[in-house]
């Protein structure tokens, strides 16, 4: 492990736990709901004929049971808006936040590349996401079993695997337009934006026929459709997600290289 990577991650480690613990405790909180859920199944599901397309596309069409609700309240709503939170600072403050908070030059005087201090960022990001990843994965199948909220651990772990490279397709969008521009401001700003604005397309493009075309742009398009919880890991989602993280971080390199950093 390169210094600079270890420094990156001790120096993260803060953070990481609290972001973990946080991502965590929403999936108690809403194992401990499943209960009341399941016993008005009934009522629920007729409730949930109503509701517009849009609204099903994004908390699927089972939603009393224990992978149709996992999807809805964890994996659809607040747990990829909590990651996104997380991915996307730490993709904005790994190199634009070094410039901004006058630190760059110093990282820049060590013997490592631009190209290298970039990875070696990116790796950081990739490796507390990971963490908070897998402890959000050991704390649904561990938790859920108690409340009834029972999933294959298979497809719970598909799911976290889509769910862990949902966040670093947006942290390492941030990550380069933080090397591309060095203001930490715009790379959260357009990864944001982005983000919000991919989200709404992928829930209202099936139902309006103008749009359909524009859907696989999306991220969320290849994270839960097809539905992991219920039908595994899916090759073409993975590659998909994988390519965009490593385009975005391919630009990250060539922009930091290429930009004029002399005060």
């Amino acid at each position: 492990m390169s210094p600079l990577l270890r420094v990156s991650l001790t120096t993260g480690r803060r953070s990481t736990i609290g972001w973990g613990l946080g991502i965590a405790a929403v999936a108690v909180v809403y194992s401990a709901f499943y209960p009341s859920i399941s016993s008005s199944a009934a009522d629920l599901n007729k409730y949930m004929q109503n509701l517009p397309d849009a609204v099903k596309t994004i908390i699927g069409n089972d939603y009393t049971s224990p992978a149709g609700y996992l999807r809805a309240e964890f994996f659809s709503l607040l747990g990829p808006i909590l990651l996104l939170v997380y991915t996307i600072g730490g993709g904005a403050k790994a190199i634009a936040g070094e410039e901004e908070g006058r630190s760059l030059d110093l990282l820049l005087s060590t013997p490592l590349s631009r190209g290298r201090v970039v990875a070696d960022k990116a790796s950081s990001l990739l490796l507390t996401t990971l963490a908070i990843t897998v402890f959000s994965f050991l704390v649904i199948i561990l938790v859920g079993p108690p409340f009834d909220l029972s999933v294959p651990v298979a497809d719970v772990a598909a799911a976290c695997v889509m769910f862990l490279l949902l966040g670093l397709t947006f942290g390492s969008l941030a990550l380069a337009v933080g090397c591309l521009s060095g203001r930490r401001t715009w790379a959260i700003a357009v990864a944001g934006v982005i983000g919000v604005a991919t989200y709404l397309l992928n829930a209202i493009a099936p139902t309006v026929s103008a749009l359909a075309w524009a859907r696989p742009a999306s991220p969320f398009r290849w994270y839960l459709d097809p539905d992991p919880l219920t039908t595994g890991l899916h090759a073409e989602n993975v590659v998909v997600l994988a390519v965009v993280i490593a385009v975005c971080t391919a630009v990250a390199v060539w922009g930091f290289r290429r930009r004029d950093l002399v005060a």
